[in-house]
Protein backbone atom coordinates (compact mmCIF):
# COMPACT_ATOMS: atom_id res chain seq x y z
CA UNK A 1 0.00 0.00 0.00
CA UNK A 2 1.50 3.07 -1.12
CA UNK A 3 1.80 6.22 1.60
CA UNK A 4 2.41 9.18 -0.08
CA UNK A 5 2.19 12.75 2.55
CA UNK A 6 -29.53 -9.22 -12.77
CA UNK A 7 -37.44 -14.55 -16.01
CA UNK A 8 -39.39 -16.03 -12.88
CA UNK A 9 -36.07 -17.60 -11.67
CA UNK A 10 -34.51 -14.12 -12.02
CA UNK A 11 -37.15 -12.76 -9.50
CA UNK A 12 -36.54 -14.99 -6.90
CA UNK A 13 -32.64 -14.54 -7.53
CA UNK A 14 -32.70 -10.80 -7.16
CA UNK A 15 -34.89 -10.67 -4.41
CA UNK A 16 -32.30 -12.39 -1.92
CA UNK A 17 -29.39 -11.03 -3.54
CA UNK A 18 -30.53 -7.62 -2.76
CA UNK A 19 -30.19 -7.81 0.37
CA UNK A 20 -26.75 -9.53 0.78
CA UNK A 21 -25.64 -6.30 -1.53
CA UNK A 22 -26.18 -4.99 1.77
CA UNK A 23 -23.78 -7.33 3.75
CA UNK A 24 -20.85 -5.00 2.00
CA UNK A 25 -33.94 20.41 -9.07
CA UNK A 26 -32.85 18.96 -11.96
CA UNK A 27 -34.51 17.03 -14.54
CA UNK A 28 -34.43 19.36 -17.79
CA UNK A 29 -37.93 19.62 -19.49
CA UNK A 30 -39.15 16.43 -18.33
CA UNK A 31 -39.85 17.57 -14.72
CA UNK A 32 -40.27 21.40 -15.79
CA UNK A 33 -36.31 22.43 -14.22
CA UNK A 34 -33.23 23.48 -17.17
CA UNK A 35 -30.93 21.52 -16.97
CA UNK A 36 -27.69 23.31 -16.03
CA UNK A 37 -25.18 24.15 -18.40
CA UNK A 38 -21.32 23.07 -17.78
CA UNK A 39 -18.19 25.02 -18.86
CA UNK A 40 -15.34 22.54 -19.32
CA UNK A 41 -11.78 23.91 -18.63
CA UNK A 42 -9.56 23.26 -20.96
CA UNK A 43 -7.03 25.65 -19.64
CA UNK A 44 -3.38 24.06 -18.62
CA UNK A 45 -2.47 24.26 -15.16
CA UNK A 46 -0.66 27.11 -14.25
CA UNK A 47 3.16 26.91 -14.10
CA UNK A 48 3.89 29.84 -11.73
CA UNK A 49 3.84 29.32 -8.18
CA UNK A 50 0.75 27.77 -6.95
CA UNK A 51 -1.21 30.29 -4.78
CA UNK A 52 -1.70 29.13 -1.22
CA UNK A 53 -5.05 27.67 -0.46
CA UNK A 54 -6.84 29.57 2.01
CA UNK A 55 -7.54 27.49 5.91
CA UNK A 56 -11.27 29.05 5.23
CA UNK A 57 -12.59 28.02 1.43
CA UNK A 58 -15.56 29.97 0.27
CA UNK A 59 -18.25 27.96 -1.07
CA UNK A 60 -21.31 29.01 -3.22
CA UNK A 61 -23.40 28.40 0.20
CA UNK A 62 -20.85 30.09 2.29
CA UNK A 63 -17.15 29.62 4.11
CA UNK A 64 -16.21 26.41 5.80
CA UNK A 65 -13.19 25.81 8.05
CA UNK A 66 -12.21 21.61 7.36
CA UNK A 67 -9.40 19.83 9.17
CA UNK A 68 -6.09 18.23 8.35
CA UNK A 69 -3.80 15.22 9.30
CA UNK A 70 -0.58 16.69 7.67
CA UNK A 71 -1.38 14.59 4.19
CA UNK A 72 -4.88 14.95 3.31
CA UNK A 73 -7.48 18.12 3.91
CA UNK A 74 -11.24 17.66 4.81
CA UNK A 75 -14.27 19.32 4.66
CA UNK A 76 -17.11 17.20 6.08
CA UNK A 77 -20.66 17.13 6.08
CA UNK A 78 -20.99 19.98 3.91
CA UNK A 79 -24.83 20.58 2.83
CA UNK A 80 -25.44 20.23 -1.23
CA UNK A 81 -28.99 21.02 -0.37
CA UNK A 82 -32.18 21.87 1.73
CA UNK A 83 -32.80 19.16 4.28
CA UNK A 84 -35.63 17.16 2.50
CA UNK A 85 -38.29 17.14 5.15
CA UNK A 86 -41.78 18.05 6.24
CA UNK A 87 -43.23 19.65 2.50
CA UNK A 88 -40.09 18.75 0.89
CA UNK A 89 -40.15 15.07 1.53
CA UNK A 90 -41.14 13.41 -2.19
CA UNK A 91 -39.70 16.47 -3.80
CA UNK A 92 -36.22 17.54 -5.71
CA UNK A 93 -33.89 19.00 -3.86
CA UNK A 94 -33.67 22.67 -3.39
CA UNK A 95 -31.20 25.16 -2.70
CA UNK A 96 -29.51 25.50 0.75
CA UNK A 97 -29.93 28.42 2.45
CA UNK A 98 -26.88 30.43 2.93
CA UNK A 99 -24.60 30.62 6.12
CA UNK A 100 -22.61 33.76 7.22
CA UNK A 101 -20.54 32.61 9.68
CA UNK A 102 -17.54 30.45 8.98
CA UNK A 103 -19.04 26.66 8.87
CA UNK A 104 -17.21 24.38 11.42
CA UNK A 105 -16.51 21.35 8.68
CA UNK A 106 -14.66 19.09 10.90
CA UNK A 107 -17.62 16.50 11.13
CA UNK A 108 -19.49 14.33 8.75
CA UNK A 109 -23.30 14.56 9.20
CA UNK A 110 -25.89 12.52 9.60
CA UNK A 111 -26.60 9.30 7.34
CA UNK A 112 -29.76 9.13 5.39
CA UNK A 113 -32.60 6.97 7.14
CA UNK A 114 -31.59 3.88 7.46
CA UNK A 115 -32.11 0.51 9.18
CA UNK A 116 -30.26 -0.17 12.35
CA UNK A 117 -30.11 -3.89 11.43
CA UNK A 118 -31.51 -5.69 8.32
CA UNK A 119 -33.77 -8.81 8.80
CA UNK A 120 -34.99 -9.57 5.42
CA UNK A 121 -38.73 -10.02 5.19
CA UNK A 122 -39.05 -8.81 9.25
CA UNK A 123 -42.23 -7.58 10.47
CA UNK A 124 -40.48 -4.26 11.54
CA UNK A 125 -37.10 -2.68 11.56
CA UNK A 126 -35.63 -0.23 13.93
CA UNK A 127 -33.77 3.00 12.60
CA UNK A 128 -30.43 3.62 13.11
CA UNK A 129 -29.86 6.28 15.54
CA UNK A 130 -27.46 8.43 14.07
CA UNK A 131 -29.60 8.12 10.60
CA UNK A 132 -31.66 11.41 9.70
CA UNK A 133 -33.47 12.80 7.23
CA UNK A 134 -31.86 16.04 7.20
CA UNK A 135 -28.67 14.26 5.48
CA UNK A 136 -28.23 15.58 2.07
CA UNK A 137 -24.37 16.04 2.81
CA UNK A 138 -20.96 15.85 0.61
CA UNK A 139 -17.69 15.44 2.42
CA UNK A 140 -14.35 16.76 0.28
CA UNK A 141 -10.74 15.30 0.68
CA UNK A 142 -7.24 16.70 -1.20
CA UNK A 143 -3.94 16.46 -0.20
CA UNK A 144 -2.30 18.74 2.22
CA UNK A 145 -0.63 20.84 -0.32
CA UNK A 146 -1.75 23.85 -2.73
CA UNK A 147 -1.58 22.45 -6.04
CA UNK A 148 -4.85 23.11 -8.24
CA UNK A 149 -6.32 22.27 -11.40
CA UNK A 150 -6.36 18.37 -9.87
CA UNK A 151 -8.86 15.89 -11.25
CA UNK A 152 -12.01 15.43 -9.47
CA UNK A 153 -13.51 11.81 -8.48
CA UNK A 154 -17.07 11.98 -7.05
CA UNK A 155 -17.81 8.56 -5.00
CA UNK A 156 -20.88 6.64 -4.64
CA UNK A 157 -21.41 4.22 -2.03
CA UNK A 158 -23.15 0.97 -1.98
CA UNK A 159 -25.55 -0.55 0.80
CA UNK A 160 -28.70 -1.88 -1.92
CA UNK A 161 -30.16 1.50 -2.29
CA UNK A 162 -31.19 1.37 1.33
CA UNK A 163 -28.04 1.27 3.58
CA UNK A 164 -24.30 3.25 3.73
CA UNK A 165 -23.12 6.88 3.78
CA UNK A 166 -20.69 8.72 2.12
CA UNK A 167 -18.32 9.45 5.27
CA UNK A 168 -16.57 5.74 4.82
CA UNK A 169 -14.61 6.76 1.55
CA UNK A 170 -13.15 9.76 2.78
CA UNK A 171 -12.40 7.73 5.86
CA UNK A 172 -10.54 4.95 4.12
CA UNK A 173 -9.38 7.32 0.88
CA UNK A 174 -6.19 8.46 2.58
CA UNK A 175 -3.54 6.52 -0.01
CA UNK A 176 -6.14 7.42 -3.04
CA UNK A 177 -6.36 11.35 -2.59
CA UNK A 178 -2.27 11.38 -1.92
CA UNK A 179 -1.95 10.12 -5.40
CA UNK A 180 -3.44 13.83 -6.55
CA UNK A 181 -7.22 13.76 -6.98
CA UNK A 182 -9.65 15.55 -5.05
CA UNK A 183 -12.56 13.22 -3.68
CA UNK A 184 -15.51 14.09 -3.33
CA UNK A 185 -18.30 11.30 -1.41
CA UNK A 186 -22.23 12.03 -1.13
CA UNK A 187 -24.98 11.01 1.17
CA UNK A 188 -28.25 10.92 -0.96
CA UNK A 189 -32.19 9.62 0.08
CA UNK A 190 -32.20 5.39 0.73
CA UNK A 191 -34.78 3.49 0.36
CA UNK A 192 -38.18 4.81 0.52
CA UNK A 193 -37.22 7.91 0.81
CA UNK A 194 -35.15 8.09 -1.99
CA UNK A 195 -36.85 5.98 -4.20
CA UNK A 196 -40.49 5.78 -3.77
CA UNK A 197 -43.89 6.75 -6.01
CA UNK A 198 -47.83 6.63 -4.56
CA UNK A 199 -51.03 7.78 -6.35
CA UNK A 200 -51.43 10.62 -4.03
CA UNK A 201 -48.40 12.30 -5.09
CA UNK A 202 -48.38 14.09 -8.05
CA UNK A 203 -44.36 14.53 -8.94
CA UNK A 204 -43.55 12.97 -11.96
CA UNK A 205 -40.62 11.45 -10.60
CA UNK A 206 -39.95 8.37 -8.17
CA UNK A 207 -35.82 8.66 -7.97
CA UNK A 208 -35.21 11.42 -5.27
CA UNK A 209 -32.09 10.08 -4.53
CA UNK A 210 -30.62 9.95 -8.21
CA UNK A 211 -32.26 13.67 -8.27
CA UNK A 212 -30.02 14.08 -4.84
CA UNK A 213 -26.56 12.55 -6.62
CA UNK A 214 -27.47 14.84 -9.90
CA UNK A 215 -27.49 18.20 -7.28
CA UNK A 216 -24.63 17.16 -5.64
CA UNK A 217 -22.83 17.22 -9.28
CA UNK A 218 -23.44 21.01 -9.73
CA UNK A 219 -22.13 21.89 -6.15
CA UNK A 220 -19.07 19.77 -7.24
CA UNK A 221 -19.28 22.19 -10.67
CA UNK A 222 -20.28 25.15 -8.65
CA UNK A 223 -17.47 25.11 -6.62
CA UNK A 224 -14.87 22.53 -7.23
CA UNK A 225 -11.90 25.38 -8.30
CA UNK A 226 -12.42 26.53 -4.18
CA UNK A 227 -10.68 23.01 -3.32
CA UNK A 228 -8.64 22.93 -5.74
CA UNK A 229 -9.98 20.71 -8.16
CA UNK A 230 -10.91 21.07 -12.21
CA UNK A 231 -14.36 21.02 -12.62
CA UNK A 232 -13.98 20.14 -15.83
CA UNK A 233 -12.61 17.15 -15.00
CA UNK A 234 -14.42 15.46 -12.83
CA UNK A 235 -15.08 11.27 -12.87
CA UNK A 236 -18.20 9.74 -11.59
CA UNK A 237 -17.80 6.37 -9.62
CA UNK A 238 -19.32 4.28 -6.98
CA UNK A 239 -19.34 0.42 -6.44
CA UNK A 240 -22.60 -1.74 -5.62
CA UNK A 241 -25.74 0.46 -5.93
CA UNK A 242 -22.99 3.11 -6.39
CA UNK A 243 -22.50 1.88 -9.36
CA UNK A 244 -25.81 1.36 -10.25
CA UNK A 245 -26.03 5.01 -9.61
CA UNK A 246 -23.20 5.41 -12.56
CA UNK A 247 -24.56 3.66 -14.85
CA UNK A 248 -28.31 5.28 -14.25
CA UNK A 249 -26.71 9.03 -14.31
CA UNK A 250 -25.31 7.63 -17.57
CA UNK A 251 -28.60 6.78 -18.94
CA UNK A 252 -30.53 10.05 -17.38
CA UNK A 253 -30.23 13.37 -20.08
CA UNK A 254 -30.62 15.61 -17.38
CA UNK A 255 -27.20 14.37 -15.66
CA UNK A 256 -25.08 14.88 -19.04
CA UNK A 257 -22.40 17.72 -19.00
CA UNK A 258 -21.49 17.06 -15.19
CA UNK A 259 -18.67 14.81 -15.81
CA UNK A 260 -16.16 13.72 -17.96
CA UNK A 261 -16.10 10.08 -17.50
CA UNK A 262 -17.52 6.77 -15.18
CA UNK A 263 -16.18 4.28 -13.39
CA UNK A 264 -18.92 1.48 -11.94
CA UNK A 265 -17.51 -1.42 -9.82
CA UNK A 266 -19.33 -4.88 -9.58
CA UNK A 267 -22.89 -3.12 -10.75
CA UNK A 268 -25.72 -5.04 -10.45
CA UNK A 269 -28.06 -5.62 -13.23
CA UNK A 270 -31.67 -3.03 -13.47
CA UNK A 271 -33.16 -4.95 -16.09
CA UNK A 272 -36.72 -5.90 -13.64
CA UNK A 273 -36.59 -1.75 -13.35
CA UNK A 274 -40.43 -0.45 -12.13
CA UNK A 275 -41.98 1.89 -14.22
CA UNK A 276 -43.63 4.90 -12.49
CA UNK A 277 -47.13 3.33 -12.52
CA UNK A 278 -45.52 0.14 -11.28
CA UNK A 279 -43.73 2.18 -8.27
CA UNK A 280 -46.90 3.77 -7.57
CA UNK A 281 -48.96 0.77 -7.45
CA UNK A 282 -46.43 -0.57 -4.51
CA UNK A 283 -46.57 2.26 -3.02
CA UNK A 284 -50.50 2.39 -2.66
CA UNK A 285 -50.40 -1.63 -1.41
CA UNK A 286 -47.86 -0.09 1.04
CA UNK A 287 -49.65 2.81 2.30
CA UNK A 288 -53.51 3.05 1.17
CA UNK A 289 -56.07 5.76 1.04
CA UNK A 290 -53.00 8.32 2.47
CA UNK A 291 -53.26 11.78 1.67
CA UNK A 292 -49.93 13.75 0.38
CA UNK A 293 -49.99 15.19 3.98
CA UNK A 294 -50.55 11.95 5.59
CA UNK A 295 -47.79 10.58 3.67
CA UNK A 296 -45.26 13.00 4.59
CA UNK A 297 -46.25 13.29 8.11
CA UNK A 298 -45.47 9.65 8.51
CA UNK A 299 -42.69 8.86 11.32
CA UNK A 300 -39.29 7.69 9.00
CA UNK A 301 -39.46 4.57 10.95
CA UNK A 302 -42.16 3.92 9.38
CA UNK A 303 -40.78 4.22 5.86
CA UNK A 304 -37.80 1.42 6.79
CA UNK A 305 -38.73 -1.50 4.54
CA UNK A 306 -37.51 -4.76 4.85
CA UNK A 307 -38.58 -6.09 1.41
CA UNK A 308 -37.22 -2.98 -0.52
CA UNK A 309 -35.38 -4.76 -3.51
CA UNK A 310 -33.14 -3.13 -5.84
CA UNK A 311 -33.10 -5.79 -8.29
CA UNK A 312 -36.37 -6.80 -8.74
CA UNK A 313 -36.59 -3.07 -9.32
CA UNK A 314 -37.66 -0.67 -6.30
CA UNK A 315 -34.24 1.43 -7.25
CA UNK A 316 -33.52 3.26 -9.88
CA UNK A 317 -37.27 3.63 -11.45
CA UNK A 318 -38.26 4.27 -14.90
CA UNK A 319 -39.74 8.07 -14.83
CA UNK A 320 -39.04 11.69 -15.66
CA UNK A 321 -35.16 11.64 -14.60
CA UNK A 322 -34.15 8.06 -15.86
CA UNK A 323 -36.61 7.22 -18.99
CA UNK A 324 -34.91 3.71 -19.38
CA UNK A 325 -33.13 1.36 -17.81
CA UNK A 326 -29.50 1.57 -18.00
CA UNK A 327 -29.38 -1.72 -19.59
CA UNK A 328 -31.75 -0.71 -22.22
CA UNK A 329 -30.15 2.97 -22.66
CA UNK A 330 -26.48 0.95 -22.88
CA UNK A 331 -28.17 -1.44 -25.53
CA UNK A 332 -29.89 1.69 -27.89
CA UNK A 333 -26.48 3.82 -27.32
CA UNK A 334 -28.65 6.78 -25.65
CA UNK A 335 -26.24 6.31 -22.57
CA UNK A 336 -23.90 9.23 -22.26
CA UNK A 337 -20.59 8.78 -24.54
CA UNK A 338 -18.00 9.45 -22.30
CA UNK A 339 -14.71 6.66 -20.98
CA UNK A 340 -16.07 4.05 -19.01
CA UNK A 341 -14.21 1.80 -16.51
CA UNK A 342 -16.38 -0.79 -15.55
CA UNK A 343 -16.10 -4.88 -14.10
CA UNK A 344 -16.43 -7.53 -11.57
CA UNK A 345 -15.15 -9.52 -9.22
CA UNK A 346 -14.26 -13.47 -9.57
CA UNK A 347 -16.69 -14.73 -6.51
CA UNK A 348 -19.95 -11.92 -6.46
CA UNK A 349 -21.87 -13.86 -4.21
CA UNK A 350 -21.54 -17.70 -2.80
CA UNK A 351 -24.24 -20.13 -2.27
CA UNK A 352 -24.22 -19.68 1.30
CA UNK A 353 -25.03 -16.01 0.90
CA UNK A 354 -27.99 -17.59 -0.59
CA UNK A 355 -28.81 -19.76 2.04
CA UNK A 356 -28.58 -17.17 4.67
CA UNK A 357 -31.53 -15.94 3.07
CA UNK A 358 -34.01 -19.48 2.84
CA UNK A 359 -33.07 -19.63 -0.74
CA UNK A 360 -31.70 -22.63 -2.31
CA UNK A 361 -29.46 -21.81 -4.81
CA UNK A 362 -29.76 -25.23 -6.44
CA UNK A 363 -33.39 -24.76 -7.12
CA UNK A 364 -32.58 -21.57 -8.68
CA UNK A 365 -30.03 -23.19 -11.06
CA UNK A 366 -32.33 -25.59 -12.43
CA UNK A 367 -35.03 -23.17 -13.20
CA UNK A 368 -32.98 -21.52 -15.21
CA UNK A 369 -33.50 -21.28 -19.16
CA UNK A 370 -37.04 -23.55 -18.77
CA UNK A 371 -36.91 -26.66 -20.53
CA UNK A 372 -33.75 -25.33 -22.03
CA UNK A 373 -31.84 -25.65 -18.47
CA UNK A 374 -29.77 -28.61 -19.69
CA UNK A 375 -28.87 -27.31 -22.94
CA UNK A 376 -27.96 -24.50 -20.57
CA UNK A 377 -25.80 -26.59 -18.39
CA UNK A 378 -24.09 -28.29 -21.33
CA UNK A 379 -22.87 -24.55 -22.31
CA UNK A 380 -21.23 -24.36 -18.62
CA UNK A 381 -20.07 -27.40 -18.10
CA UNK A 382 -18.18 -28.15 -14.82
CA UNK A 383 -18.39 -24.18 -13.99
CA UNK A 384 -22.66 -23.97 -14.74
CA UNK A 385 -22.66 -24.16 -10.50
CA UNK A 386 -19.98 -21.80 -9.48
CA UNK A 387 -20.57 -19.57 -12.14
CA UNK A 388 -24.49 -18.74 -13.53
CA UNK A 389 -25.70 -16.95 -11.08
CA UNK A 390 -22.76 -14.27 -10.73
CA UNK A 391 -23.25 -14.54 -14.53
CA UNK A 392 -26.95 -13.85 -14.41
CA UNK A 393 -26.42 -11.03 -12.15
CA UNK A 394 -22.86 -9.15 -12.97
CA UNK A 395 -21.52 -11.15 -15.20
CA UNK A 396 -23.34 -10.59 -18.23
CA UNK A 397 -24.45 -7.05 -17.68
CA UNK A 398 -21.12 -5.89 -17.45
CA UNK A 399 -19.91 -7.56 -20.07
CA UNK A 400 -22.91 -6.25 -22.36
CA UNK A 401 -22.47 -2.48 -21.59
CA UNK A 402 -18.65 -2.95 -22.09
CA UNK A 403 -18.67 -3.74 -25.30
CA UNK A 404 -21.65 -1.79 -26.51
CA UNK A 405 -20.69 1.35 -24.69
CA UNK A 406 -17.17 0.49 -26.67
CA UNK A 407 -18.19 1.52 -30.14
CA UNK A 408 -19.10 4.67 -28.96
CA UNK A 409 -16.83 5.97 -26.42
CA UNK A 410 -12.88 4.62 -24.83
CA UNK A 411 -14.24 1.57 -22.31
CA UNK A 412 -11.90 -0.89 -20.09
CA UNK A 413 -13.54 -3.70 -18.54
CA UNK A 414 -11.93 -5.53 -15.34
CA UNK A 415 -12.66 -8.81 -13.29
CA UNK A 416 -10.71 -8.89 -9.94
CA UNK A 417 -9.24 -11.61 -8.16
CA UNK A 418 -7.19 -11.04 -4.61
CA UNK A 419 -5.51 -13.82 -3.11
CA UNK A 420 -8.01 -14.19 -0.55
CA UNK A 421 -11.76 -13.16 -0.23
CA UNK A 422 -12.88 -11.56 -3.97
CA UNK A 423 -16.79 -11.63 -3.34
CA UNK A 424 -18.65 -8.66 -4.13
CA UNK A 425 -17.21 -5.71 -3.20
CA UNK A 426 -13.91 -6.12 -2.89
CA UNK A 427 -11.87 -4.40 -4.98
CA UNK A 428 -13.09 -1.45 -3.27
CA UNK A 429 -10.02 -1.72 -0.65
CA UNK A 430 -7.99 -2.07 -3.37
CA UNK A 431 -9.53 0.95 -5.37
CA UNK A 432 -8.66 3.05 -2.25
CA UNK A 433 -5.10 1.38 -1.45
CA UNK A 434 -6.07 0.14 2.16
CA UNK A 435 -4.21 -3.54 1.55
CA UNK A 436 -0.62 -3.46 2.03
CA UNK A 437 1.98 -6.05 2.51
CA UNK A 438 3.19 -8.81 -0.18
CA UNK A 439 1.10 -9.81 -3.49
CA UNK A 440 -1.64 -7.92 -2.30
CA UNK A 441 -0.13 -4.96 -1.50
CA UNK A 442 1.83 -4.65 -4.66
CA UNK A 443 -2.12 -5.42 -6.46
CA UNK A 444 -3.51 -2.79 -4.02
CA UNK A 445 -0.90 0.02 -5.56
CA UNK A 446 -1.96 -1.45 -8.84
CA UNK A 447 -5.38 -0.81 -9.00
CA UNK A 448 -5.27 2.78 -7.51
CA UNK A 449 -2.77 3.58 -9.83
CA UNK A 450 -4.87 2.97 -12.85
CA UNK A 451 -8.57 4.45 -11.30
CA UNK A 452 -5.97 7.60 -10.78
CA UNK A 453 -4.83 7.59 -14.27
CA UNK A 454 -8.48 6.99 -15.67
CA UNK A 455 -9.55 9.97 -13.63
CA UNK A 456 -6.74 12.28 -15.36
CA UNK A 457 -6.53 11.37 -18.63
CA UNK A 458 -9.92 9.08 -19.66
CA UNK A 459 -7.25 6.26 -20.03
CA UNK A 460 -5.69 3.93 -17.33
CA UNK A 461 -2.13 4.37 -18.63
CA UNK A 462 0.32 3.77 -16.18
CA UNK A 463 4.09 3.75 -16.14
CA UNK A 464 5.71 0.12 -15.91
CA UNK A 465 2.39 -1.32 -15.67
CA UNK A 466 0.75 -3.82 -18.40
CA UNK A 467 -1.51 -1.37 -21.17
CA UNK A 468 -5.16 -2.01 -20.46
CA UNK A 469 -6.84 -3.18 -23.46
CA UNK A 470 -9.86 -1.42 -25.03
CA UNK A 471 -13.35 -2.84 -24.55
CA UNK A 472 -13.39 -3.90 -28.05
CA UNK A 473 -15.53 -7.27 -28.82
CA UNK A 474 -14.46 -9.01 -25.98
CA UNK A 475 -11.06 -7.64 -23.86
CA UNK A 476 -10.66 -6.94 -20.70
CA UNK A 477 -7.70 -6.75 -17.95
CA UNK A 478 -7.88 -9.47 -15.12
CA UNK A 479 -6.36 -7.47 -11.46
CA UNK A 480 -4.76 -10.20 -9.77
CA UNK A 481 -1.84 -10.62 -7.09
CA UNK A 482 0.47 -12.34 -9.95
CA UNK A 483 0.25 -9.01 -11.55
CA UNK A 484 -2.74 -7.30 -13.75
CA UNK A 485 -2.78 -9.59 -16.93
CA UNK A 486 -4.35 -7.89 -20.36
CA UNK A 487 -6.67 -10.52 -21.99
CA UNK A 488 -7.71 -9.66 -25.78
CA UNK A 489 -10.28 -12.51 -25.86
CA UNK A 490 -13.27 -13.54 -22.85
CA UNK A 491 -13.16 -17.35 -22.93
CA UNK A 492 -16.46 -16.88 -21.07
CA UNK A 493 -18.82 -15.31 -24.32
CA UNK A 494 -19.76 -18.95 -24.96
CA UNK A 495 -21.61 -19.58 -21.56
CA UNK A 496 -22.97 -16.02 -21.72
CA UNK A 497 -24.56 -16.18 -24.30
CA UNK A 498 -26.38 -19.38 -24.07
CA UNK A 499 -27.32 -17.56 -20.54
CA UNK A 500 -28.75 -14.74 -22.53
CA UNK A 501 -30.81 -16.91 -24.86
CA UNK A 502 -31.76 -18.57 -22.05
CA UNK A 503 -33.12 -15.67 -20.40
CA UNK A 504 -34.58 -14.12 -23.72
Amino acid sequence: MRRYLLPAALAVVVTVAAVVVVLLALPGDRVGVTAPEVTVSTSPPPTEAPVPLADVVTTSSGRVRGVTDGSVRSWLGLPYAAPPTGRLRWRPPQPVDPWRRVRDASAFGASCVQPKSYDFGARTLTQRPESSEDCLFLNVARPDDDARGLPVVVWLHGGGFFAGNGGTAISEGSALVQRGIVLVSVNYRLGRLGFFAHPALRERVANFGLLDQIAALQWVRDNAEAFGGDAGNVTLAGGSAGAMSVNALMSAPVADGLYERAIAESAPSDERSLTLSEARDRGAAAFPRLSPAELRALPSERLLSSTFNTLSGDAPIIDAVLPASSSRAFADGTEARVPYLTGTTADEFSDDDYRSFGVDPEALRASLGGDGNATLEAAYGDTFAADVLDDLIFDLPAVERAVSHGRRAPTYRYVFRASGYSGHGAEGAYVFDTVSGGRDGRLSDAVADYWVAFARTGRPDVSGLPAWPEAAESAYLVLEPDGPTPHDTDVGLTRLGALRLALS
